[in-house]
């Protein structure tokens, strides 16, 4: 059994940040283009975790959760060095409240 790997989508300056930790990068500058990237990286069944800036993913939300997954890869929306937009807390949240059906983690 081989062992899964973790991807970092987003702008230079995060992936390499996330790459001095082990994470592979996949530098992206525009959304066409990270979900190109997101779709390759799933498909390909090699990473756990692929993780991509909110600035990218924002206006490709409906397009990232129609990306096909089982329990791997998960898919992570995080902030870059912009600061949070709150997107990847509302991904979150969302899913918490859909796993145990309430709202364990409050308002914002």
């Amino acid at each position: 059994m081989s062992a899964y790997k973790i991807a970092m989508i987003g702008d230079s300056s995060t992936v390499n940040g996330f790459s001095a930790g082990g994470v592979e990068g996949f530098p992206a500058y525009k959304s066409e283009e990270a979900l190109k990237k997101l779709k390759e990286l799933s498909l390909s069944k090699k990473y756990a975790i692929i993780f991509i800036t909110e600035i990218l993913a924002e206006s490709i939300l409906n397009e990232i959760s129609e990306i096909p997954t089982g329990s791997v890869p998960a898919i992570i929306i995080v902030p870059d060095q912009s600061g949070s937009r709150g997107i990847g807390y509302k991904k979150i949240k969302s899913a918490v409240e859909k796993a145990i059906g309430i709202d364990l983690l409050g308002k914002e």
